[in-house]
């Protein structure tokens, strides 16, 4: 039974597979860095075609001239129990850059490292009042108890600031800001892209890529970079799209070689996964080199094996609300919906059922697109359908 990897393995070059242009196309946006150009990124693409994984070998790759930090705040959104504040991404942030500094021999970056680890610990108890390191950076420290402003430009500054305090040995910053879209969940998504669009347009080394799991048409894709937009289309965006039939087939080849498919079977197959590498290495982890997969034996071993295939959106759906399941569940039965016909079919108020959607929205699992609301993940719906199939009904 093959054993390919589910999420992102220690050893991504290992696996690191078909994505090597769009490596090239970032790191070339990344290189005017080294001009002291700045160029800010988004990548969309839905849940399961691996932009982490993307990401992860990028930041390994940059050169050791670039400093790099990542932060994922779905992560965050977790911990923080769905009670996310701007106050905990600034937090988040200040402690990932400042561990990019760690394990170097350079002076410089030890006495940075060590001049902003007490603000971190002060942060995380409200006591914003750290002024002796406004001599290594010349940034305005915040004095004042819960002083969110201070606090806010202190670290939008902080990367730039680095770059320019290492004398030419540092030549830039690479901040991944990973599943930006639950940045929605705070109480305004729209100020917080602002403060930063604010300061990236006075820095020229500091970068930023965010990523998320949403489509490139999404109300938060709009709200970062439409034209009304923090950035107002100026970010470089692109879309991170699943494997073609072809790339499937070439995948599978060389890294599952011992799984035999008759034509048809393998059609099927593609059909199944739609080219999604995380789905493909979860439905590979299910076969058997002993079996010859026609259309009929991937078909039955889909579904026989679809909750394991999609055991993410099993995690997943265990920790939504249950107003958020019944919105979900009835778009899965009827494939889309309107907003008046999404009303219609639900047991409570409209308030509740917008708070709801945004929510949904903000997690990549809804999308609303020329008025029409569905399910966002293939995945998601057949396994729900399946679930009903056989059961009766949806899962609670």
């Amino acid at each position: 039974m093959p054993n390919l990897p589910l999420g992102i393995p220690s050893n991504v070059e290992k696996y690191f597979y078909n994505r090597k242009n769009g490596l090239v196309k970032i790191k070339s946006f990344l290189n005017t860095l080294n001009q002291n150009v700045a160029n800010q990124i988004l990548i969309t693409g839905n849940r399961g075609v691996r932009k982490s994984f993307l990401l992860k070998k990028l930041l390994l790759e940059l050169p050791e001239d670039i400093l790099t930090s990542y932060i994922d705040i779905s992560n965050l959104y977790g911990i923080q129990k769905g009670n996310l504040t701007e106050e905990q991404i600034m937090q988040a942030l200040l402690e990932n850059m400042n561990s990019s500094l760690r394990n170097d021999d350079d002076t410089l970056k030890k006495k940075i490292q060590n001049s902003i680890k007490d603000l971190i610990l002060q942060i995380k108890n409200k006591e914003y009042d750290f002024k002796d390191a406004g001599s290594v950076f010349g940034v305005g420290i915040p004095d004042i108890t819960d002083d969110y402003q201070k606090l806010s430009k202190f670290v939008m500054e902080y990367p730039q600031k680095i770059v320019d305090s290492s004398k030419g040995k540092i030549k830039g910053f690479v901040i991944v800001i990973d599943e930006f879209q639950f940045i929605g969940e705070l109480e305004s998504p729209e100020a917080f892209f602002w403060l930063i669009r604010s300061f990236t347009q006075k820095q020229d080394n500091v970068s930023y890529i965010f990523t998320g799991s949403t489509s490139t048409t999404s109300e938060m894709v709009n709200k970062l970079n439409g034209i009304t937009g923090a950035f107002g289309n100026r970010m470089i965006q692109f879309n991170l799209d699943p494997f073609t039939k072809k790339e499937t087939k070439n995948y599978l080849k060389e890294r599952v070689n011992e799984i035999k498919f008759t034509d048809e079977g393998l059609k099927r197959f593609y059909k199944c996964t739609i080219g999604y590498p995380a789905y493909i290495n979860s439905f590979c982890n299910m076969m058997s080199s002993s079996i010859l997969y026609d259309e009929n034996e991937v078909i039955h071993e889909f579904y026989q094996k679809l909750e394991q295939i999609a055991v993410k959106w099993v995690t997943i759906w265990s920790s939504l609300s249950n107003q958020e399941k019944d919105i979900i569940s009835t778009l899965v039965e009827n494939k889309s919906l309107k907003w008046n016909e999404l009303i219609k079919k639900l047991d409570f108020s409209e308030s509740t059922v917008r708070k709801n959607l945004i929510k949904l929205k903000n997690k990549g699992l809804i999308n609303h697109h020329n008025k029409i609301y569905n399910v966002e993940d293939y995945m998601l719906s057949s396994w729900l359908k399946n679930e009903k199939d056989k059961n009766g009904f949806y899962p609670s």
